[in-house]
């Protein structure tokens, strides 16, 4: 079983199982899936959650075609071929040999995570290339779309800040945002704080961490406090 295949099976066996289970008894009736990677949250999430309409964004051309056919027995999951960002454009994506990393962040090629991934891969290096790709932001794509009662899941290796910057008016509707904190600083001027500031100048609160079990991140849930909490 290769490195890919193990976080794989920690993901969808314990680690989004948990965080599932946690979202199952509240009210969520659209997901926004920044990050869709090959759909393991998602299909994770669809087999206990009865949810209208599922927007998935996934910015890796060779990622994407698999999560179509991973997802293609869904009718309700609309899927793109793009990256969110906090405006409509075109920035490099780099492409990982782990695809679950690749970002749109600079890597910290010293930082001590990004040594032991070399390792855990058996790679030279971890970056197997790079290409533009299109951008667009939350508030852009969804401007005459409802959000009420939706969960923003945003997993973009680093790339967390500029997502949540170009979805500040959408804040406003949705009522869940799980997004990831890393515990180390594999991206260059990687910093959780200012998004987390963000969120909660835009009336989030956090509500519950769940640490990923090889204690290299975990994801946030914050609530909109405009909604009740449970």
């Amino acid at each position: 079983m290769n490195f890919e295949k193990i976080i794989n099976f920690i993901n969808i066996n314990y680690h989004h199982r948990r965080i599932v289970k946690f979202l199952n008894r509240n009210k969520i009736s659209k997901l926004i899936d920044v990050g869709s990677h090959k759909g393991e949250f998602l299909q994770c999430f669809l087999k206990l959650k009865k949810i209208k309409t599922v927007y998935a964004f996934e910015p890796q051309i060779e990622i994407f075609k698999i999560l179509n056919e991973n997802l293609k027995k869904y009718r309700n999951i609309n899927k793109y071929n793009i990256a969110l960002d906090f405006k409509n454009g075109n920035k490099k994506i780099y492409i990982n040999k782990l695809t679950s990393t690749s970002t749109m962040k600079i890597i910290n090629k010293n930082s001590f995570f990004s040594k032991i991934k070399k390792i855990l891969l058996q790679y030279n290096d971890n970056l197997l290339k790079n290409y533009l790709v299109k951008t667009n932001s939350i508030d852009f794509f969804f401007k005459n779309i409802d959000l009420t009662d939706a969960l923003l899941k945003i997993d973009v290796e680093g790339f967390e800040y500029n997502v949540l910057l170009g979805s500040k008016k959408s804040m406003r509707k949705i009522k869940y945002i799980l997004i990831e904190k890393h515990f180390f600083d594999l991206h260059k001027k990687y910093n959780f704080d200012i998004s987390h500031k963000l969120m909660l100048k835009n009336n989030f609160i956090l509500v519950k961490k769940f640490i990923f079990p090889l204690m290299n991140f975990e994801d946030r849930l914050y609530i909109n406090t405009n909604y009740r909490i449970k």
